[in-house]
């Protein structure tokens, strides 16, 4: 049961317009109103989860260094790819690496190393 409320507040959270604290105050005054306010702290756990979870799936861009955002983003807009978040890498070397929706874009000079290498070596 817990689950579900927090999928629902969760899911009105997103519409716009709508007042997060508002929902909050309206969620504790049903639980209370139906003598279900010990439920309260297992929906905390569930928001709490479902937005790790989210974090976790979210799209990661990760740079060798901070000029190379504006090509890298430009590039993954063309995919339909919005990345909120950039990370400098510095084991990359040169160029960028992205990871959304099970995809990964790897444009770096470490993964054309890496496969200089196991050409060689093979």
């Amino acid at each position: 049961m817990e689950k579900e409320y927090a999928q629902a507040l969760n899911t009105m959270s997103r519409e716009t317009g709508r007042d997060q604290t508002a929902l909050a105050d309206g969620l504790i005054a049903h639980l209370r109103k139906t003598g279900r306010s010990k439920m309260l702290p297992g929906i905390l756990r569930e928001l709490t989860l479902t937005k790790e979870r989210e974090q976790k799936l979210a799209p990661v861009l990760e740079v060798a260094t901070e000029h190379e955002t504006s090509a890298a983003k430009a590039f993954l807009a063309k995919e339909g790819v919005e990345v909120e978040t950039v990370h400098v890498n510095p084991s990359l070397i040169r160029g960028w690496r992205a990871r959304a929706n099970g995809l990964l874009w790897d444009h770096s000079a470490k993964r054309a190393l890496t496969d200089i290498y196991k050409k060689i070596t093979n």
